[in-house]
């Protein structure tokens, strides 16, 4: 399942780093361990180093298998937020992850808001975000995207939006927000953009 170093004629392939995955196998193990043999089938494993990179389907199966396995209990849109928020509490606990998060600590959670694009690109290559200030002190829209030369690309699978909304909420909350909501107020699934209203 490695990352093919041959360019696809619209430029890079989308791909997810070895490092988020190995955060998803960690949390697989703990809350649905009895995935983990769908997850071997795409060359992850807790016994084995993953790899550097990986093609995005791989992180979109994984993804939705654990989601799958989450949701018979709570439904889609919250096994989702559940996992996001333990995804992101995982990936705290390695080097990477870590790293980020002391520094959010030190700059607060409004200017790790506005990082959103370059802290999403520590875990793939190919997501894109903008903030920008709601009128009337009323918060920020947070718009979630491909990068422009993955718009058009078949291979292209960007996240669920309640997985990225529980993954972003964790990440405030740990940079010193208190009663953080953000709410999904705009999904495109043939663009991949999602549109936020964040307020904490």
């Amino acid at each position: 399942m490695l990352v093919e170093t041959t360019r696809c004629e619209l430029g890079r392939e989308p791909i997810v780093f070895g490092h988020a995955l190995e955060t998803l196998v960690a949390e697989a193990e703990v809350l649905a361990p009895h995935v983990l043999d769908e997850f071997a089938r795409l060359g992850l494993s807790p016994q084995h180093f993953l790899e550097v990179a990986y093609p995005v389907e791989v992180w979109s199966e994984a993804l939705g298998t654990l989601v799958k396995a989450l949701s018979a209990d709570v439904g889609t849109a919250a096994a989702e937020f559940l996992l996001g928020q333990r995804y992101a509490d995982q990936a705290m606990h390695s080097r990477i992850g870590a790293a980020l998060n002391a520094h959010a600590q030190v700059v607060g959670p409004e200017r790790t808001l506005m990082r959103t694009a370059r802290n999403l690109r520590m875990a793939n290559n190919f997501t894109d975000a903008t903030v920008r200030a709601l009128p009337g002190g009323k918060g920020w829209e947070l718009v979630t995207r491909p990068l422009p030369e993955f718009v058009a690309s078949h291979l292209l699978q960007m996240d669920p939006p309640h997985f990225m909304r529980g993954v972003l909420t964790r990440a405030l909350e740990a940079a010193g927000a208190k009663g953080v909501r953000m709410e999904l107020v705009d999904h495109d699934e043939v663009l991949g953009t999602s549109v936020f209203h964040v307020s904490f």
